[in-house]
């Protein structure tokens, strides 16, 4: 029952599955956790943040006494510290630069990868073809070698040389069986779903491409990723040093408004009463009982004293008068934290020269890999110069001429062009590996829509 259900899955998927191109090779870097990681942290600083009014904000309460007669409740603010807010304008500047370089800095690690693995893949291919008519020369040689057994010209040597060739080349075409495998194994982790591989060379520049591209020099500029994330750290330091220099700056502690609550019901003190107080007609009719004990009096007519009675008390203030403020003023006088500046300047300081030592370092880097990138297209101008002289027809014909015809001399011209040919080869691998070092440098590879970065140059 599950092959049934398998099946049509691995019909569709066999549909589906085809030639990977440089197209899907690139795009493959949009895939990777790292890649969208990266993405994600850049857009989350890069909306504007609220600004910050204040430090905290807290409601207080105070109950006086256990009557729960009184209550003061108060809103309190801690306001930010002097200078504090730019500070931290300045640090969230300085964190979207940093995210941003920073993800510029993953997008071109993920496609120097990719680059470099689709580089490796297409010229080890005409590294194996290059071997394989090397070994058929070699072949070919074995061959003359043992009509010549006997002859006067003949040398063991010879023959023995050219088996031990032949091993070697078995050998190398071995290995790039291996290293071309290896290579498509590395791109189906990043796409799954190729049946072959289709990367044309017509999609790698040429070397006098490279060479015009290289000729004018290249300059570093600010917004080479990596500088740009040194840079977006540098302020971010900064800032956060102001940040740090800005809280020795609390001047004022807080600021709070607040409202006095009594509860007249609940609030009773001792009164000195008479009796026109408590016979009459006021407010202290209720407490004759307390009164009268107190004084012994049973009326107004047969007492005349005086008595301490507990009686509640009344809120006369006006309601202004409820409302109060608190403010609370650091004294800096006696503040013993005096170096807080001097921190801040050390602080800069180690930012710039950190700044400025990535600027020194990647400069120099980038003069390395370029002049290396020049003299290795030269070097490669000199292999092909000489390749495509011993092909040249003309001086076949002249060397057959002069060689006699002799079939062995003609197999070492061609083995001698194809020996030229595999130099060259190697040396656009290298001229590669050191151009992408480059475009990694330079940010070209950190470029969003282009179809091809290797074209794309720095431009």
């Amino acid at each position: 029952m599950r092959l049934f259900v398998a099946l049509p899955v691995m019909l569709s998927a066999a549909a589906i599955a085809g030639p990977l191109t440089w197209d899907q090779l690139i795009k493959s870097a949009e895939n990777e956790p790292r890649y969208q990681a990266a993405q994600k942290r850049a857009e989350a600083t890069s909306s504007m943040q609220g600004t910050k009014l204040w430090d905290k904000m807290e409601f207080r309460y105070k109950l006086d006494g256990f009557s729960f007669a009184k209550h003061d409740f108060e809103l309190r603010v801690t306001p930010k510290a002097f200078g504090e807010g730019s500070a931290d304008r300045e640090g969230y500047e300085a964190s979207k630069n940093y995210e941003q370089a920073r993800f510029a800095v993953e997008r071109s690690l993920m496609l120097y990868d990719r680059y470099e693995r689709g580089v490796r893949y297409v010229l080890r291919k005409k590294i194996h073809e290059i071997n394989k008519q090397l070994a058929q020369v070699n072949a070919d040689r074995i061959e003359v070698l043992h009509l010549k057994a006997g002859s006067a010209t003949f040398n063991p040597e010879d023959l023995m040389s050219a088996l031990e060739k032949g091993a070697s080349l078995k050998a190398d075409l071995l290995a790039d069986s291996t290293a071309l495998r290896d290579a498509e194994l590395k791109m189906k982790v990043w796409v799954p779903d190729f049946d072959s591989v289709d990367l044309d060379t017509a999609f790698l520049p040429t070397m006098e491409e490279l060479e015009q591209n290289l000729s004018g020099g290249v300059s570093v500029s600010d917004n080479f990723p990596q500088i740009a994330m040194a840079r977006g750290k540098r302020d971010s330091d900064i800032a956060k040093a102001k940040e740090d220099a800005a809280k020795g700056r609390d001047y004022i502690s807080h600021i709070g408004v607040g409202y006095s609550l009594e509860i007249e019901s609940l609030m009773e003190k001792y009164k000195t009463l008479d009796a026109s107080d408590v016979y009459g007609t006021g407010q202290y009719s209720d407490y004759r009982s307390d009164f009268e004990k107190e004084t012994g009096c049973t009326s107004m007519l047969n007492c005349m004293g005086t008595a301490d009675v507990l009686v509640p008390d009344q809120d006369n203030r006006k309601t202004a008068d409820k409302f109060f403020v608190n403010l609370a003023v650091r004294l800096p006088f006696f503040d013993s934290n005096k170096d807080s500046d001097l921190r801040q300047q050390v602080a800069t300081l180690d930012a710039e020269s950190d700044y400025l030592d990535e600027v020194r370092d990647i400069s120099q880097k980038v003069a390395r890999l370029s002049e290396e990138v020049l003299a290795l297209i030269g070097q490669w101008k000199v292999q092909k110069e000489y390749a495509e002289q011993v092909n040249a027809s003309g001086f076949m014909e002249q060397f057959a001429r002069d060689a006699g015809s002799d079939p062995l001399l003609l197999l070492r011209a061609k083995e001698s062009s194809l020996e030229s040919d595999m130099k060259a080869v190697k040396l656009e691998y290298d001229i590669f590996l050191q151009y992408l070092a480059l475009l990694d440098y330079a940010g070209g590879l950190a470029r969003t829509g282009v179809a091809n970065h290797l074209r794309e140059g720095l431009k």
